[in-house]
């Protein structure tokens, strides 16, 4: 048998001389600090508060709510679109917007505005948190098309719609299989 040592033998050996040389050297082994375990801190009614969570507690006892910031998104939605896409202004309507998601769901009244407003949903977003602290509008949710109210920049910018008379309806006389199976159906 050989008496030379295998490179795992070797750094076993480097570490035990590496951790004689710390201990020689004062860098004892420090413990970890154990972990703080919080207590939890009961409120009489007597203990400072702060008026944040004063006010919070208060809402919850009386059961009030928070007003939202949904209603100011879509009170301010036609100056967010003049701010952010003005050639959209009366094509758009904003139809709802949910606070919590912070998805605003917006229809215009053509597939094509719809392109146009998926285009500058980055804008839109953007424009909106600006124009209304709070709101937290994350998504822009372009919904099917759905005809807007008339309004000034409509009515000059669309001209009514051409009428198409009705087609005269042509009804044929059904097969007798038909009427076979719909006499069978009565007689039940």
């Amino acid at each position: 048998m050989s008496t030379e040592l295998s490179g795992v033998d070797l750094a076993r050996q480097a570490l035990v001389a590496a951790r004689e040389a710390a201990r020689k050297n004062g860098a004892a082994r420090k413990e970890k600090p154990k972990r703080r375990t919080g207590e939890v801190v009961r409120r009489d009614g007597r203990e400072p508060l702060g008026l944040g969570s004063a006010i919070s507690m208060m809402m919850t006892e009386r059961g009030m709510v928070a007003p939202a910031a949904g209603g100011s998104v879509l009170a301010q939605f036609d100056d967010i679109l003049a701010a952010a896409a003005a050639r959209l202004a009366g094509h758009v309507q904003a139809v709802a917007f949910d606070a919590d998601t912070g998805r605003l769901d917006v229809a215009p009244d053509t597939p094509a505005y719809g392109t146009k407003l998926r285009w500058s949903a980055p804008k839109l977003v953007a424009a909106a948190n600006e124009q209304v602290r709070g709101a937290n509008v994350r998504t822009l949710h372009v919904l099917a098309p759905a005809p807007t109210k008339a309004g000034p920049a409509t009515a000059a910018a669309d001209p009514a719609p051409p009428t198409v008379p009705a087609a005269p309806v042509q009804r044929r006389t059904p097969p007798d299989g038909y009427r076979r199976a719909l006499e069978a159906h009565r007689d039940r």
